[in-house]
């Protein structure tokens, strides 16, 4: 049963089907991805202007890496999903008016997801990925 803490069945033709969706999914990935970096870019070189309304902007930034770093590792990009989560916990960490050190680091993570998703670096990148993780 389900109920008792045991996983219900599935069948080898839903789980075809879910593998086969999930495959047509990933092809466009790259796309959305894209399009998440731009938009992580233009919130982060708003809030980095001076007289940028943060209370506003700061939410929006959590939210999109929040997406990026929720949806990369299962399409082969957990570098992505690293960089995100520190960006994640570096918002939630710098308060309500974060310092221009901070802004510029939330800056080096998110274009650092931004060549993660440019280059292709799949998995963990190689040594690539172990350089972009230090720098980052």
């Amino acid at each position: 049963m389900a109920g008792d803490g045991e996983l219900p069945e599935i069948s080898p033709e839903a789980l075809a089907r879910a593998e086969s969706a999930l495959a047509g999914l990933s092809g466009r990935y790259l796309d959305w991805a894209t399009a998440d970096s731009v938009r992580l870019r233009a919130c982060l070189d708003e809030a980095q202007a001076p007289g940028a309304d943060l209370a506003a902007l700061l939410p929006r930034l959590f939210t999109i890496s929040h997406d990026m770093k929720g949806q990369a590792t299962t399409f082969g990009y957990p570098l992505v999903s690293e960089l995100g989560n520190r960006l994640c916990r570096l918002i939630e960490e710098a308060g309500p008016a974060p310092a221009p050190e901070i802004l510029a680091r939330a800056a080096r993570l998110a274009d650092g997801m931004a060549q993660v998703i440019a280059e292709r670096l799949e998995g963990d990148g190689g040594e690539r990925g172990r350089i972009l993780l230090d720098n980052c």
